[in-house]
């Protein structure tokens, strides 16, 4: 494993707590989920009965998920639209390439799974112009409004920093701006949340109310989706979205999905006149061979893992929805390789904060160890962690030297930085086990 990974993690501890306001920022927002995960309890009469559903139901389709994928493109082809299979992220923006000229006016909306795949990277590399329908530089809920810094971009743009604009204004002049572009060769790029099976349709969220907009009014609509947000048909899509909503709005309902299933047809007067499903592998056929990790696709992407972890809220930075978490150090290291990915398994501490709040009751801290044991069993676990492992074995296997007081004090400076200074170390006896019984033995002879 290349420690450069290693390096970069770790670099995250450092420099994070440095960065107040992204701190406090994410000290925020796991208060805000913290809130959430709580309070969707009261959102069900049979909370546990819903959980225990939601990991059924999609438990069930990744049992048998190539007869779902033919049921899904067989009926989505009969209202008009079409499947494209892509192996991986080059694959896939090679397909984007060529259903998006350069000519058209783009719309992206911000996504972890368009982030996976590098679109944006890839239309600026192209020198493509596109439009975010949300101008949210963070993949939660929490802050409804733009940054300062978009805003100052925005104003620069319009050049009207003369009239001292609010950010009321700013935002009014955007949205007119995207409207105007939208009614000429526009194509729109999403993401779905959940894809219906039984439907061949298409579950997208739109908190902002612009995806809608986009989606009703443009000429070429393009959904990109993951093979694991299949779910069977639309009477169990309600479990998966009301959870998703209490645990990830704080909200009983999910007033902000929309449904797509196809092109518009003949007596329609809204909706695109192409509409496309990129379906995307990127490692996850892998994933679905592993006996256990492959629970980790019962997710329903409510994010409260994420935001609750107490080690990727040091080491998250607020760079686009470049965000870690704990599904990462289940999936990556399996879906983009144990070479350079193996440090996310040792990322965690096991705490299960994750598990706790987990909607669909995924048990990530078991699942991560089963990455660890591989990492392990592949040599791909640091090197140093290996040296320090072989010497305390060394110490330990040998009665001599665990009595040595010089080992037992290195042994015990070690383990109390590890420790931490929240609970106090416990100090080693005077004797070992060993001496206080050979003593008694003799004790009770010479009695």
């Amino acid at each position: 494993m290349s420690d450069l990974y290693k390096q970069a993690f770790l670099r995250g501890f450092s420099d994070n707590p440095n960065q107040k306001e992204d701190f406090s920022l994410f000290e925020s927002m796991g208060e805000f989920f913290e809130r959430n995960v709580s309070d969707a309890k009261n959102f069900f009469a049979r909370f546990q009965t819903v959980r225990d559903r939601v990991a059924y139901y999609k438990s069930k389709v990744m049992a048998d998920l190539a007869n779902h994928l033919i049921d899904f493109e067989s009926r989505l082809n009969a209202q008009g639209g079409k499947v494209i299979y892509a192996e991986d992220a080059a694959h896939a923006l090679a397909e984007i390439e060529k259903l998006v000229p350069p000519t058209d006016n783009l719309f992206l909306s911000q996504s972890e799974l368009l982030h996976e795949i590098g679109l944006k990277a890839f239309l600026k590399g192209r020198r493509q112009t596109f439009f975010l329908s949300d101008l949210q530089s963070l993949p939660y809920p929490l802050l409804p409004e733009p940054s300062d810094k978009i805003l100052s971009e925005l104003i620069q743009a319009y050049t009207i920093e003369d009239y001292k604009p609010s950010k009321e204004d700013v935002m009014f002049l955007y949205k007119k701006h995207l409207i105007n572009r939208l009614y000429s060769n526009s194509t729109v790029i999403t993401s779905a949340d959940f894809l219906i099976s039984d439907m061949g349709a298409a579950v997208i969220s739109d908190q902002g109310g612009l995806n809608t907009l986009y989606t009703s009014f443009c000429r070429k609509h393009i959904v990109v989706a993951g093979i694991d947000r299949l779910i069977p048909s639309l009477s169990e899509a309600d479990y998966f979205t009301s959870m998703r909503a209490a645990c990830s709005m704080g909200r009983n309902h999910a007033w902000n999905e929309m449904i797509v299933s196809g092109p518009r047809s003949g007596e329609e007067i809204d909706g695109p006149e192409e509409f496309y499903v990129i379906l995307i592998d990127n490692g996850r056929t892998e994933l679905l061979n592993q006996v256990h990790q492959r629970s980790v696709f019962n997710c329903i992407h409510c994010q409260a893992c994420q935001v609750l972890c107490p080690v990727f809220k040091f080491t998250n930075r607020l760079d686009g929805l470049s965000v870690k978490g704990p599904l990462n150090c289940v999936k990556d290291p399996i879906c983009k390789g144990f070479e350079d990915n193996a440090y996310l398994a040792f990322a965690c501490t096991l705490c299960g904060k994750c598990s706790e709040v987990c909607p669909a009751k995924i048990d990530l801290q078991e699942l991560i160890l089963y990455n660890r044991k591989e990492a392990v069993e592949r040599d791909m676990c640091f090197s140093i962690e290996r040296k320090q492992m072989k010497l305390l074995k060394k110490m330990l296997l040998k009665q001599k030297s665990l009595d040595s007081g010089f080992n037992r004090f290195s042994i015990k400076m070690k383990f109390k930085k590890m420790y931490g200074t929240q609970k106090e170390f416990p100090d080693f006896g005077k004797k070992g086990f060993r001496l206080q019984w050979q003593e008694n033995i003799r004790n009770n002879n010479k009695q």
